[in-house]
């Protein structure tokens, strides 16, 4: 009964965390990285309603 559970606490752990992702080492692939959450962060975003046309009289 133990070991199951244990293999399944450490499924869910494993599950839990993150992919690592190694931190830039240069100014070129920070500034890559920070342009790429904006984007991802923007994409996010939810997309401005379209305004009804106005009739022209």
């Amino acid at each position: 009964m133990r070991v199951p559970a244990l293999i399944l606490g450490l499924g869910l752990l494993a599950g839990a965390c993150a992919p690592y992702e190694a931190m830039p080492t240069s100014g070129y692939q920070w500034e890559q990285r920070q342009q790429r959450i904006e984007r991802d962060w923007r994409d996010q975003q939810a997309a401005p309603a379209a305004l009804p046309a106005k009739d022209s009289e």
